[in-house]
C-alpha cells in the first residue's frame, strides 16, 4: 500500500546524511514525487554501512534504503552553470525544497531561501542546521552525536552519575528532526496552497534536543540534579532492575501511591516492607536514605528470577513496565512485525533484511511499498527528459561532466 496523500506534490531533496533525508523519505513514502539531488560523487550516506558493519553496495545497502527508499535520483554538478540551471528548472516544478547544506553553501549556489522565494513565490523552503540560522555557532558543522546528544545534555547526563558519558546512538536525533522538518514543511504547504505564498522552515538539531529534553532543561531549573544517582531516581519504582539471567527489566509507574500495593504483590515483596511507612508513599520514598534502601531492596528482589518470571507477575497485575530489549531484539520483536514496524525488504542481489518502516500509518494496518533507494545518478536522464531537456543536450552535459 502506498498512501496518495501528498500525490502531485514534488519535492527537490537536496540533502545528505540522515537529518533531512528522514523527511524526504516520509513524503514519498506518502505519495509524494521526491527527487533527491546529489552531486557527482554521491551522498555520503550511502557508504556510512562501513563503520557499522553494514553492507553498502550498489546491490545491497540498507542503511541507505532506510532514508532513501521511494525517491528518484538525479547527480548534478552545481558548480557547473548546467548543472545550477538544470536543479531551477526541477525547483520551477517544485512545490517543497528541503536542504541540511550548510547556509554558508546554499548562499553560494543561490539557494537560500533570500535568493528562491523572489523566483519561486509559492515554494516552500526547508532546512536543517546543527545549531540554528543564528548566533555565533551557527556556522559550525553539526551532527547528530554533537548538536542533539552533547550539546543538548544527554549524551553526560543520560549516564549514571560518577560514570564516562553514554556512547550515543546513530540517527536518533536525526530522525527525531526529520519528524519536525516534515511537520513544519506540510504545515507551511497547507498555507502556500491557501494563499499562493511559500514559507521558510528552519529546523536544527539543538534545537530539536532543547525541545526533546525540555522536562529536564526546566527541571534542573529548580535543583533536579543530572546525572541521576542510580539509587536515587525520580522514583524508585521509575527505575530498571536486573534479574537473575542478567537481563533488565524497566519500571514506569507514575501512579505510585496507587500501584505500590499491586507492584509489590506481583514481586512477591513481603507485607511488613509493603507496609513500611518509608516506601508506601512516593514522598516518603524519595527521601535520599529511603530512596537507597529500597532500590537495594528491589535489586535484591529482582535477582531472585529470571526476566520472563517477573515480566509474565507484571504483566498480570496491569504494571506499567517493559523487558529492557537490545537494539537486536527489535528486527524479530512479535509486537513489531504484527504491526509492520520492521517488514522484510529484498536487497537488489536477492539479500533478505528487516527494514524499519515509517512510524506513521493510514487508514488499515499495512505495510507502506517501498521501493528501492535510487542509484547514483538513475533517473537524472528521465527527470531532465521531463524538463524538457533533448537526447542531445543531456548527451552534452554528460559529456561537459555537468551531469552524472
Amino acid at each position: 500500500m502506498k498512501p496518495d496523500l501528498l500525490k502531485g506534490i514534488r519535492v527537490v531533496d537536496f540533502t545528505t546524511y540522515v537529518a533531512a533525508p528522514g523527511a524526504g523519505r516520509m513524503m514519498a513514502d506518502w505519495g509524494a514525487d521526491v527527487i533527491k539531488v546529489e552531486a557527482l560523487g554521491g551522498d555520503p550516506m550511502r557508504v556510512f554501512g562501513d563503520q557499522m558493519g553494514v553492507p553498502c553496495t550498489t546491490e545491497e545497502n540498507p542503511i541507505w534504503e532506510l532514508e532513501n527508499g521511494n525517491k528518484r535520483g538525479v547527480a548534478l554538478d552545481l558548480k557547473s552553470p548546467k548543472g545550477l540551471e538544470a536543479m531551477h528548472k526541477l525547483l520551477a516544478t517544485a512545490d517543497i525544497f528541503i536542504s541540511n547544506v550548510r547556509i554558508g553553501s546554499l548562499k553560494k549556489m543561490g539557494l537560500d531561501y533570500e535568493t528562491l522565494a523572489p523566483l519561486y513565490p509559492k515554494l516552500v523552503w526547508g532546512h536543517v542546521s546543527g545549531y540554528g540560522l543564528y548566533g555565533e555557532d551557527a556556522p559550525r558543522p553539526g551532527y547528530d552525536v554533537v548538536s542533539f546528544w552533547a550539546r543538548g545534555g544527554s549524551l553526560v547526563d543520560l549516564s549514571p552519575a560518577g560514570h564516562p558519558p553514554i556512547t550515543s546512538p546513530y540517527g536518533v536525533g536525526d530522525h527525531t528532526s526529520s519528524l519536525v522538518l516534515l511537520s513544519g514543511v506540510l504545515g507551511a504547504l497547507n498555507k502556500a496552497r491557501a494563499t499562493g505564498e511559500g514559507e521558510k522552515v528552519v529546523v536544527s538539531l539543538y534545537g530539536v534536543s532543547v525541545w526533546v529534553n525540555g522536562l529536564m532543561v526546566i527541571s534542573t531549573q529548580y535543583g533536579d540534579q543530572w546525572p541521576k544517582d542510580r539509587y536515587l531516581p525520580s522514583s524508585p519504582l521509575g527505575s530498571t532492575y536486573q534479574c537473575k539471567d542478567g537481563e533488565w527489566i524497566t519500571l514506569t509507574i507514575l501512579a505510585y501511591d496507587r500501584y505500590w500495593r499491586p507492584f509489590c504483590e506481583a514481586m512477591e515483596i513481603p507485607e511488613e516492607v509493603i507496609n513500611d511507612p518509608r516506601f508506601n508513599n512516593l514522598l516518603a520514598a524519595k527521601e535520599p536514605d529511603n530512596s537507597r534502601a529500597l532500590c537495594h531492596l528491589l535489586e535484591d528482589a529482582f535477582a531472585k528470577k529470571d526476566r520472563a518470571y517477573w515480566a509474565a507477575r507484571l504483566k498480570a497485575a496491569d504494571i506499567a513496565f517493559e523487558e529492557s530489549c537490545h537494539y537486536s531484539d527489535v528486527a524479530k520483536d512479535p509486537q513489531a512485525l504484527a504491526n509492520h514496524y520492521v517488514v522484510p525488504y529484498e536487497a537488489q542481489n536477492g539479500n533478505t533484511f528487516m527494514l524499519p518502516m515509517s512510524p506513521v500509518q493510514f487508514k488499515v494496518n499495512e505495510a507502506l511499498d517501498s521501493a528501492h533507494a535510487p542509484q547514483l545518478g538513475e533517473h537524472t536522464e528521465e527527470l531532465l527528459r521531463e524538463l524538457g531537456y533533448s537526447a542531445d543536450e543531456i548527451a552534452k552535459m554528460r559529456e561537459e561532466k555537468a551531469i552524472l
